[in-house]
């Protein structure tokens, strides 16, 4: 198989982990909220990795959607991944300074039947030689039930690596993470852990790293989404035609196709009303409807809430009949 996406940057920054360490993560817990699994620029991202041979073993991407959920453990939304084939975990990868000083590195999870998952350590310590590193994998298991994946005291299985190529140059027996690396040394690297070893279907949330007091929680919530309007014009005869145009645009400023309802508030009234049916959007993604106002209008597109985004609101475009 192809070598998984995450070790060719694993490997790309590993090298130099020992002499360009990142500035140390601020001591004071927080929670990031993660739009959909667009993670903020940094050292932690959701990807998919091999679980039983870091190097050799990510296979085809799964399929994620958001859900909206009551029972999710942050926020209103988790992550549910499909897994497309065994022997491929996805979960979240955080690239740290000291391997020995994360003792926090776990996620939320729940899986219908139980799910089968591994965590990696992969890291540079004092003593080895260059090129090589220390590996080490544990199995992990979600329950029915939401609950706690507990990456950072698992018991590792340990292997002195080359580095580019993943040849086995030492096998060094079986330690959670704290005692290995009081054994080995310390130093920086990059943590792995997820779920879908098995293949079966799984949702998380809260993706914790850092250690205590300095402990960063990812809530995964629904992207953020804004909606837009414009009109034809802005004067036009009494009950003469006014084509509004909308569109719900994703981060990336393109049009997410999704069906808006129009709304309007004519002179002298106090509350917004729905206009008609929502309106379907076109093959471009955008939402037409030509209206004809009689008395000063203002006109507004609303999208609704969905299981992937909030709500969300246009501004207001004014047409006044001459």
């Amino acid at each position: 198989m192809r070598r998984s996406a995450v070790l060719a940057t694993v490997v790309s920054c590993g090298l130099a982990l020992g002499s360009a360490l990142a500035a140390s993560p601020a001591a004071a817990d927080e929670t990031v909220v993660v739009s959909g699994l667009s993670f903020p620029p940094g050292d932690t991202y959701v990807t998919t990795f091999g679980c039983a041979d870091l190097y050799h073993g990510a296979g085809a991407a799964p399929l994620v959607r958001l859900g909206n959920l009551d029972t999710s453990p942050a926020g209103r939304r988790s992550a549910g991944v499909l897994p497309l084939a065994d022997g491929s975990a996805t979960g979240p990868v955080t690239r740290v300074d000291s391997v020995a000083a994360t003792s926090v590195e776990g996620f939320t999870a729940r899986a219908d039947r139980g799910g089968v998952g591994v965590a990696w350590v992969w890291y540079v310590a004092p003593g080895v030689d260059v090129g090589q590193v220390w590996v080490g994998r544990a199995p992990l298991q979600a329950s029915p039930g939401w609950g706690y994946v507990d990456a950072a005291g698992a018991a590792y299985e340990w292997q002195k690596v080359d580095a580019l190529t993943g040849r086995v140059v030492e096998a060094a027996g079986t330690a959670t993470t704290t005692a290995f690396t009081r054994a080995h040394g310390d130093g920086p690297g990059y943590l792995l852990a997820g779920l879908g070893c098995d293949g079966t279907a799984f949702s998380f949330d809260a993706l914790q790293v850092g250690s205590p007091g300095a402990v960063t929680t990812y809530d995964v919530e629904g992207l953020v989404l804004s909606t837009t309007i414009s009109a034809s014009g802005d004067r036009v005869p009494p009950g003469g035609p006014v084509t509004l145009t909308g569109a719900t645009l994703d981060s990336a400023g393109e049009p997410a196709g999704t069906a808006l309802q129009l709304e309007a508030l004519a002179a002298g009234e106090s509350a917004w009303q729905a206009v008609g049916d929502p309106v379907e959007a076109d093959r471009d993604g955008y939402v037409r409807t030509t209206v004809e106002p009689t008395v000063r209008t203002q006109y507004r597109w609303s999208a609704p809430d969905t299981g992937y985004a909030d709500a969300s609101v246009s501004g207001a475009v004014t047409v006044r009949p001459r």
